[in-house]
Order: structure tokens, then C-alpha cells, then sequence
């Protein structure tokens, strides 16, 4: 009895770019905060202050890495590493997650049609209803109202500091 020849199997691939250790860019990140916060009470530069704050804005509503989040319909959270509270891995969630931003602010998203349905689809039980599946995480929800309460706090503090 001849044995068959076992194929090997390929080494796994190597990602084209070192992989960043995430927890020193977070770090580094608050580091900046921290320093930027210190230096700006240390010297009372509002202006400083102001700028510490529009900065973290923008880390939280755009760089910090975290998870897509959405939920599919079967409820589970997709889990697809993403840049940023406010984007999402692919197309389809950007859609999902562009209806939720809208819903933070109490409106209907204006670009948002429905899709014609498929004749050949694979049509399973909807679990999630679609009103719930446009609803962000409860932690993305409060960041980003904060994020956006510090965006217009600090955009109201430097136009007020230009008079």
C-alpha cells in the first residue's frame, strides 16, 4: 500500500508592512493629550486648550482604531478593525453606520433609498430588524457626542478668541 504524498501546505503570508504595536500608538496619542492639556494649564493658553480639544475630536471622530461595530442580521457585531467612531470596513456598513450618524442627530438620512430587492437572493430569517441594525454602540454614541460637543466648543471658543 502506497501512501499518497501530502501536499505542504504554503507558509503563511507576511503582511507587506510591520504590523504597529496598537497599544504604543494609543499611548502615544494620549501622551500628546496629556502634555498638550498640561502645557496649556500651566501656561492658562486657552487657545492651546481649545486646540488639545478640536484635536482629540478629530483622533476620536477619525484615527483611533477600533471595531466596525455594526451589527448584522443575525445581531452579532462585525468585528473588522476600521480607523475611527464614525467609518466602517466596506460599503454596505458605511451605509448602515451613515444612517446611524444621522439618527444621533435626530434626522433621517436624506441620501438613504431603499434597495430593490433580488429575485435569486438568499432569503434567511431577518433577526435584527433594520431600525436596530442603524443604531450605533452605546460607547461610539457617547464618544462621538462628546466628540462633537468638543468640536463646537472649541470652534465657538476661536471664533470668539478672533474679536
Amino acid at each position: 500500500m502506497v501512501s499518497s504524498p501530502r501536499k505542504t501546505s504554503a507558509p503563511p503570508r507576511k503582511s507587506p508592512r510591520p504590523r504597529v504595536n496598537r497599544d504604543a500608538e494609543q499611548i502615544a496619542w494620549w501622551l500628546l493629550f496629556a502634555v498638550l492639556a498640561v502645557f496649556g494649564v500651566i501656561q492658562w493658553n486657552w487657545r492651546l486648550l481649545l486646540l488639545t480639544l478640536l484635536l482629540w475630536s478629530f483622533y476620536e471622530f477619525c484615527l483611533v482604531r477600533t471595531r466596525c461595530r455594526v451589527k448584522t442580521r443575525q445581531g452579532f457585531e462585525c468585528v473588522e478593525p476600521v480607523r475611527g467612531r464614525a467609518f466602517a470596513h466596506d460599503r454596505r456598513h458605511q451605509d448602515i453606520k451613515n444612517d446611524g450618524l444621522w439618527n444621533l442627530v435626530g434626522r433621517p438620512n436624506p441620501r438613504y433609498t431603499p434597495k430593490i430587492s433580488e429575485p435569486n437572493r438568499d432569503t434567511g430569517v431577518v433577526l435584527v430588524a433594520p431600525r436596530v441594525r442603524h443604531r450605533l454602540d452605546r460607547n461610539d454614541r457617547f464618544i462621538l457626542y462628546l466628540a462633537a460637543l468638543g468640536t463646537a466648543v472649541s470652534l465657538v471658543g476661536m471664533f470668539v478668541g478672533l474679536f
